[in-house]
């Protein structure tokens, strides 16, 4: 089968989308799949990777780490004519998931849509959080391109539920993101703490991941210091980049434990088995995540995760068993008090043998083998739905096919818009 992956956002940029998409178009070509993966230029960054097409952007929009794609999307008709793909994925709603719909369209392809984000989720953490109904449209959006979809993917069921809940009306197939259980169980925790100065007899709170607002990382910094200032055996180590860094160090050095915090930024691809060997326990404090692929890599490592119950985590963590779940509302003292409990436990063999078994039913092949049935069935349901048309009508029918695809677009951005205008003095466009 031939798949062309539409993402907005690619390596270099290290989040769960860019790994979901990596890790799947490397694991549909092993089933013996062609896969190409539509994305956008990041800053001067010329890559020209097999089956990658980069298309022109403009980099940093709108002072953030993303690109937005210049009008035209230059090359793309070219490529597709070449690839001949019989499935698009799209992996967002907007920017190149326009793209996608429209090709899908245009081509009578199926179109398959990954919803990675609850985007009414990330409105209040961003400069766009200042403007009035930003929620609901961003919901809106999401739900009006699911609809026109031949296939759903959610990464969990607690999303699936979710987008059932706001309105997504085609089956959802819950897809995870799989891993490699025997890359990650293979890391040397020992040699990892050497390496960086961590005592071979403390105990590590560790967290890997991008340091933003989005996943709450400012709460956990506050709440694993406090942990550090209450156990004298007490490490922490953060690992990642992001806008939050600077809090995080404040955090320690509020508390006075500084000198027991290890941050590394971005680790070589070789190092991050170690790392997650090298914590005792997997901190998480994040409410917005999907999925949560770092879990199951920490787990894989048999590093046993407490995180806040919420999407995501309360999917992949077996409480009391493979790790433990907290109640979102809880405060830092309380996730602190948290952490000294989990040090306090004698033996934690059976929470690591538990976690590395939690992580087993999540192998990467098996995901992309889950993937390639969801593609087969969005053929099948398109199939279904086509209707022959007479020769004489085939011109007409194709335009009226773009002309409905562009409105069904125009109608989810006028969604946006709307939400925008009142809180700039605007006014109110039509009814509610």
């Amino acid at each position: 089968m031939r798949i062309a992956m539409f993402t907005n956002t690619f390596a270099p940029l290290v989040g769960g989308i860019e790994k979901s998409v990596a890790t799947f178009a490397e694991d549909l070509r092993a089933l013996g799949n062609e896969v190409l993966t539509v994305t956008l230029q990041q800053d001067d960054d010329d890559r020209t990777e097999p089956g990658t097409l980069r298309l022109p952007a403009l980099p940093r929009f709108a002072g953030g780490p993303y690109a937005c794609p210049l009008p035209g999307a230059v090359g793309l008709d070219r490529a597709l004519d070449e690839f001949r793909p019989e499935v698009l994925h799209a992996h967002q709603p907007f920017l190149l998931g326009d793209s996608a719909y429209r090709h899908a369209v245009r081509r009578g392809l199926p179109l398959v849509f990954t919803n990675h984000t609850l985007y009414e989720r990330y409105a209040d953490r961003t400069f766009l959080g200042e403007f009035a109904g930003l929620e609901r449209a961003a919901r809106k959006l999401a739900v009006v391109y699911a609809n026109r979809c031949e296939a759903v993917i959610a990464p969990t069921q607690s999303i699936a539920d979710i987008l059932h809940g706001q309105g997504v009306t085609p089956d959802i197939a819950v897809v995870p993101t799989g891993i490699d259980v025997d890359r990650f169980a293979r890391g040397d925790g020992a040699a990892f703490r050497q390496r960086h100065g961590i005592p071979a007899d403390a105990f590590v709170a560790g967290h890997l991941g991008r340091l933003i607002p989005a996943k709450n990382v400012g709460f956990l910094a506050g709440a694993v210091a406090e942990f550090l200032r209450r156990e004298p055996r007490g490490w922490a180590l953060f690992c990642g980049e992001g806008q939050s860094v600077d809090e995080i160090r404040e955090a320690f050095r509020a508390a006075g434990v500084e000198e027991r915090l290890i941050m590394l930024g971005v680790l070589a691809p070789a190092e991050i088995a170690d790392a997650y060997a090298a914590m005792d326990v997997f901190a998480f404090a994040s409410l917005t995540d999907t999925q949560g692929i770092v879990l199951l890599e920490a787990m894989a490592a048999g590093t046993p995760v407490m995180a806040l119950r919420a999407t995501g985590p309360q999917d992949l963590v077996v409480d009391g068993v493979s790790g433990r779940l907290l109640d979102p509302r809880v405060t830092g003292d309380e996730f602190a008090q948290g952490l000294v409990e989990e040090s306090r436990i004698d033996d934690r063999t059976p929470l690591r043998e538990a976690a590395r078994r939690r992580a087993g039913a999540f192998d990467r092949r098996a995901c992309a083998e889950q993937l390639v049935e969801v593609y087969e069935s969005a053929r099948r349901r398109l199939l279904a739905t086509e209707r022959p048309s007479e020769p004489a009508e085939s011109v007409l029918d194709e335009f009226q096919r773009r002309v409905e695809a562009e409105w069904e677009l125009f109608a989810g951005r006028a969604a946006i818009l709307r939400a925008l205008l009142p809180s700039r003095g605007f006014p109110e466009i039509g009814g509610a």
